[in-house]
């Protein structure tokens, strides 16, 4: 009892961060703090905050997989997902998504996060989803399993039996470990084309030098340099007179032919991506013409 009054007078006397014993923590207020660190505390600039709003909605840009991976968890798991990087991480994440790869064995090139570079792996090396609905025999990428469930059989993964939801979910672990098994295969180390130390965050002008328009994806300034040029692509469905850009095409095919590109048949398959081909090779040949 002794001690406690003598410590609550020395208290009293010295405030409470007088006469600390050695292991406790000695908080510093604002105006010591700024006088310690010899200034204002840190700010982002502009440039930054820019950077790390990109790293908060690239899963979106890049494409649909990562949307359609997060409808497969509760809400709850979905919180912690676009929790997944803390603060003193997410210059990383900045990082990977800058980086360019060029894949080792067809030379395509490939930016961004793994994401990206396993959606690619995929395409060559990995097996098709099955549906788990009873009679439907459709095998479809796993990237696109999900709106398959919606489209043709108006039901989600949340709703799916559990013996149904372990089926799809073995069946996707199983493509995610080939995808890693093969990734020095396809994109070894020396694969690395450029980083963000050597990449700019907009490389390319985005405004077009014809017309002024701003246009930052670059599969959006091929249909836009399309539109100056008159170019389009036919569709390759047997019986449909229809035209149009690439990026129009997503919809042309649900919309009129309740199909998703995904599931044209082998020959209308490699027809388009004959004419895609042809197409992004004559918008290539202008390109700084208009983006620079």
């Amino acid at each position: 009892m002794e001690d406690y009054r003598n410590w609550l007078a020395k208290v009293r006397t010295n405030g409470v961060g007088g006469d600390r014993d050695a292991g406790e923590i000695d908080y510093l207020s604002d105006e010591e703090e700024l006088n310690k660190t010899g200034g204002a505390p840190a700010i982002l600039s502009d440039e930054e905050e820019d950077s790390f709003a990109d790293s908060e909605v690239s899963s979106v840009e890049s494409d649909c997989e990562a949307d359609q991976m997060n409808e497969t968890t509760d809400e709850k798991e979905e919180s912690t997902v676009k929790n997944e990087f803390p603060p003193r991480n997410r210059a990383r994440s900045v990082s990977e998504t800058l980086c360019l790869w060029q894949c080792a064995v067809y030379g395509k090139k490939i930016k961004g996060t793994w994401q990206h570079r396993r959606q690619h792996i995929q395409s060559h090396e990995t097996r098709y989803v099955a549906c788990p609905i009873d009679n439907c025999t459709s095998k479809v990428p796993i990237q696109c399993i999900l709106r398959h469930l919606k489209s043709r059989h108006n039901t989600t993964m949340k709703a799916l039996s559990t013996v149904r939801k372990a089926d799809v979910q073995a069946q996707i672990d199983r493509n995610m470990a080939i995808a890693i098994k093969y990734e020095m295969k396809y994109f070894p180390p020396s694969s690395l084309v450029s980083s963000s130390e050597t990449t700019g965050r907009h490389p390319v002008n985005p405004h077009c030098k014809k017309c002024g328009s701003r246009v930052v994806e670059l599969r959006r300034r091929r249909d836009h340099i399309a539109i100056h040029l008159s170019l389009k692509i036919s569709c390759p469905i047997v019986g449909c007179s229809y035209t149009g850009r690439t990026q129009q095409y997503t919809q042309h095919f649900n919309k009129e032919h309740g199909i998703k590109y995904s599931e044209l048949r082998m020959q209308e398959n490699q027809k388009f991506g004959k004419a895609r081909k042809e197409f992004n090779a004559k918008v290539a040949l202008v390109m700084s013409q208009y983006f620079a």
